[in-house]
């Protein structure tokens, strides 16, 4: 389909005719919706803000929505950006068309082509062979990123024009990217152009990483990391690492830039930096997407001054779990202890460390605290004495009772119930599922919903009950027939999954009618093969 058909819904009778409007005269343009949720005393952007004007296009039916900047950022740290050499040739060309031709049509079939594709794989080579091509028309190209930054609706032109602006040592333009850069979609791009355009790089990279707490922070920060700025490096300390997507992103940059093993060298540190040290620490003993304490020469030393710290303060719940994650690591079996000689965890060290987290989590005061917490309201409070309090060996079932009753429709209840679930109990939790939750609402038939949103979660209860309801052979079959009708794909695979822990003799005929039924109308292959083999008496397989 052409871009007139697909943009416009008509195709123009003329080659040379011009529809009346296109894409960047409708209002409002995403610069133009981004700067109109900006308070200047504020980080980021009103919550309204976040949800572009092209998100319905972005997000149709039938696709699997990214959050914020995520498609960008796992792309640009797990791979999977590496530019097609046909695709940049077609960008090229189509670049070159416009600044050879400037026309509306010309400049609306460069936009067309930015529209479904990915800016990110494209652009670094695209715009390496512009810069080297002697034969550009800088002054157009210019102006159509310009346009394209601040008029598109759309956020693959946007994203372009922002790579593109910020090949040109224009210092105006940093506030373009300063306000745009408050969306996480677009930080990745403006922190880039920053760096290439701004008269001091540093500075407006940490005023960027400031204003944005997602994918946008991990992007900025990453991008700080060879900064001497004594501020910039104090930051990165105590708050640049927090974002919220996942702190090991940022904690080893932030350890290693900041200077952790430095302030924690001073005979004493005030609590902000006790509490981020704890933070970082932690984060590089969980390890995950980046590097982990393996990778951090200085992690032996900077640990053993940490807890040496902890030692002579009273301690939160949060830091009781930074301990407990650090007593985690320390008490590895299986790791490569002989490796980790070399990076100074050597016996001695490890065996003096561990009796300083026993010590620590010994304190008549730690287990007051998990206590008192698994009565707190918040959340997160609640959860960090739920990991303190079972690490002390305290049974926190009641607890976990108590909350589920009081907020059934919370589908993170129902998880953290099930999972500690055990004979003794089932019987009463199946009880109250199916007293509790509205099956009938739930089973609304098979679809191929993924469950994605928070629209989902009365489904997401019934979910996390499936999931282990395998471990209790016969128990809530009711739950189990509303599961094969549920519109969730995951849901009715959670309920095959039980069905074939169960065993075909517990089903009994009501049971097995209800899969037959549900294998005849089933709509994805996969989970009808499934459904089929489970039948067969095969077992369950991925």
């Amino acid at each position: 389909m052409s871009f007139f058909d697909r943009l416009f819904g008509r195709k123009p009778t003329d080659p040379d005719q011009i529809p009346d409007e296109m894409p960047w005269d409708r209002h409002p343009s995403i610069y133009e919706h981004v700067a109109a949720h900006v308070n200047s005393d504020q980080p980021g952007l009103s919550a309204d803000g976040y949800e572009l004007p092209d998100e319905s296009r972005v997000n149709a039916e039938g696709t699997v929505g990214f959050a914020i900047g995520a498609l960008d950022g796992i792309m640009s740290h797990h791979g999977g950006g590496e530019s097609e050499e046909a695709a940049v040739r077609a960008a090229t060309q189509i670049i070159r068309a416009y600044c050879d031709q400037p026309t509306a049509v010309n400049k609306a079939a460069f936009y067309s082509s930015l529209l479904d594709g990915s800016t990110l794989g494209v652009v670094d080579p695209v715009l390496q062979g512009l810069i080297e091509d002697p034969a550009v028309n800088h002054q157009r190209l210019y102006e159509v990123a310009y346009s394209f930054a601040t008029q598109a609706i759309d956020r693959e032109p946007v994203k372009f024009g922002i790579a593109l602006l910020g090949i040109y040592n224009v210092p105006e333009n940093e506030q373009l990217f300063q306000t745009l850069g408050r969306h996480d979609e677009f930080t990745l791009y403006c922190a880039v152009a920053l760096m290439n355009s701004s008269d001091n790089p540093e500075q407006a990279l940490w005023k960027l990483a400031q204003n944005v707490d997602g994918w946008g922070r991990i992007q900025a920060v990453e991008r700080l990391a060879e900064t001497q700025d004594p501020e910039i490096k104090d930051w990165l300390l105590r708050e640049g690492f927090r974002n919220s997507i996942m702190i090991e992103y940022l904690a080893y940059t932030c350890a290693t830039t900041g200077g952790l093993l430095s302030a924690l060298s001073q005979e004493q540190i005030d609590r902000e930096l006790l509490t981020a040290a704890g933070e970082i620490l932690a984060a590089l003993f969980e390890g995950g997407p980046a590097e982990d304490i393996d990778s951090y020469a200085d992690g032996a030393l900077a640990t053993e001054m940490y807890l040496g710290h902890a030692e002579s303060v009273e301690l939160t719940l949060a830091d009781y779990i930074n301990v407990l994650t650090i007593q985690h690591w320390l008490k590895q079996e299986d790791a490569d202890w002989e490796m980790r000689v070399g990076m100074q965890w050597t016996p001695e060290r490890v065996a003096e460390l561990r009796n300083i987290c026993e010590q620590l989590l010994s304190r008549p005061d730690c287990r007051e605290k998990a206590l008192r917490g698994l009565s707190a309201e918040d959340r997160m409070e609640f959860h960090y004495a739920n990991a303190v309090a079972e690490a002390l060996g305290v049974d926190t079932w009641e607890a976990h009772w108590r909350r589920l009753r009081e907020c059934p429709d919370d589908d993170d209840r129902w998880y953290h119930m099930m999972v500690r679930c055990d004979e003794s109990r089932i019987d009463e939790v199946v009880a109250y599922a199916e007293r509790t939750l509205d099956l009938h609402a739930l089973a609304i038939g098979p679809a191929e919903e993924l469950g994605l949103g928070r629209e989902w979660q009365p489904h997401q209860c019934l979910n996390y009950v499936l999931q282990e309801l395998g471990k209790f052979p016969g128990r809530g079959k009711a739950l189990i027939q509303a599961g094969l009708q549920s519109p969730l794909i995951p849901t009715r695979n959670a309920t095959l999954r039980a069905l074939s822990a169960w065993g075909q003799y517990t089903w009994g005929e009501e049971l097995t009618q209800a899969l037959q039924a549900a294998a005849a109308i089933e709509p994805d292959e996969e989970v009808r093969q499934r459904m089929e083999r489970i039948l067969r008496g095969e077992g369950w397989e991925e």
